[in-house]
């Protein structure tokens, strides 16, 4: 493969992000009622002084744990749920956020039951691709956002496309940056500027 070819490749890959991001920007547009409501359960929930419970499992763990900490420096109190590390429980007036392309994702599923049958949530919302799937049908409020997941591997994908964007990044680039963007909608909302962001942070969330 030559240089040339490699360079090619690298847009290519951030030409179909930021496509998959366009359409993405479309699709909420298009379905802004439950964006709208999502803000507020986490507008609400914040001046409310609830919890907010977050649960991922891989890559899009990560991306959910960039969300808990900007959750932190607009003052809300957030815990990640894992099967290796204790949190407080989770109340009836908290807040339960769930990231899962697939909708599948077998350890997200277990640790969504164990949490609600232990207690109904004020709030369950669920970001995905696949809104009809277990995890999807457990939301309150469920969010579709577009994008290739790793529940389309074995489709008959563009090969190429399937390289440039293996399993789920189509969709983890979206929901970090859709994430962000309900961060900077709240930030607004609640007054904050980035000098307070910034003296949460300095507390060293």
């Amino acid at each position: 493969m030559s240089k040339e070819n490699t360079k090619q490749y690298l847009f290519d890959c951030m030409e179909l992000i930021v496509n998959n991001l366009k359409k993405n920007m479309q699709h909420i547009d298009d379905n802004w009622k439950y964006t709208h409501k999502f803000i507020d359960i986490i507008y609400e929930g914040i001046l409310n002084k609830r919890h907010f419970f977050l649960l991922a499992s891989g890559r899009s763990a990560m991306i959910l744990r960039c969300f808990m900490t900007r959750l932190v420096h607009l003052g809300g109190k957030s815990y990640f749920i894992s099967n290796t590390m204790s949190n407080p429980a989770m109340r009836e007036k908290d807040i339960l956020i769930v990231l899962s392309g697939s909708g599948t994702t077998s350890i997200v599923a277990s640790l969504l039951n164990t949490y609600v049958n232990n207690v109904k949530p004020h709030a369950i919302v669920v970001i995905t691709s696949y809104p009809h799937t277990l995890i999807g049908r457990m939301g309150d409020l469920t969010i579709k956002l577009l994008g290739r997941t790793k529940q389309d591997a074995e489709a008959k994908d563009n090969e190429i496309e399937a390289i440039l964007t293996p399993e789920g990044t189509a969709f983890e680039q979206a929901a970090f940056t859709y994430l962000d963007a309900v961060i900077a909608e709240l930030a607004i909302r609640l007054n904050k500027t980035n000098k307070d962001l910034l003296k949460q942070h300095s507390l060293g969330t």
